[in-house]
């Protein structure tokens, strides 16, 4: 199949996923629970540097009290900061610092780029990055927004880990029940990174 014609089905898939979204009314709730589950995971409870993703105001997993956990907790959490083709993560300093980002044009909490951050790839990079997306499967496959921001950040973060010493980055998406899709559906390019963990309100995929 042409890499168009993957691009199209792709274009078509996160239409109907998104479509099918508008009719969640229980994000709250399973986002509570998908936070109880990843609390559970070794990775995380042993994790010192985590990457998280901001949530969108809809549709996917709520992540502001992971972010508020992650802090308190000591850890060094770092949240994406984008240009128009590149992603950094960069470290939030506190609750506070966080509750005062400006919101972007998806109405998503974000450090401006002219706003001085420590970059998780001039420090000790990180031990876990959780990752958003569109939909998944139980084979740890991965359907993003469609800008290669997370593909493109992986693939940037191995090399860089290679040069460094650094052990490879472990990767866990954060699901609704609604976004996993059975086996087959998502069209994958030779660019899509596969995920070492999914973490649903009903299940760790692993």
């Amino acid at each position: 199949m042409s890499a168009t014609s993957i691009k199209l089905l792709k274009r078509a898939l996160r239409k109907d996923v998104a479509e099918k979204l508008k009719g969640v009314t229980n994000i709250d709730a399973q986002s509570d629970q998908v936070f109880q589950r990843l609390q559970q995971l070794e990775e995380f409870q042993q994790c010192r540097n985590v990457s998280v993703y901001v949530s969108m105001p809809t549709q996917e997993i709520n992540t502001r009290s992971i972010i508020q956990h992650i802090l308190e907790a000591g850890k060094a959490c770092y949240i994406p900061r984008c240009t128009k083709d590149t992603m950094d993560m960069v470290r939030v300093a506190s609750w506070d610092d966080y509750l005062a980002l400006p919101r972007n044009k998806w109405d998503i909490p974000e450090p401006p780029l002219d706003q001085p951050r420590e970059n998780a790839l001039d420090k000790d990079g990180l031990d876990l990055m959780l990752v958003p997306g569109v939909a998944f499967d139980t084979q740890k496959q991965r359907i993003g927004h469609g800008k290669g921001y997370y593909d493109r950040y992986l693939l940037k973060y191995a090399a860089w880990a290679e040069q460094h010493s650094k052990p490879p980055l472990k990767t866990a998406a954060l699901a609704l029940q609604e976004q996993i899709l059975d086996v087959g559906v998502i069209p994958l390019e030779e660019t899509d990174q596969t995920l070492d963990y999914i973490v649903t309100p009903s299940q760790l995929i692993q």
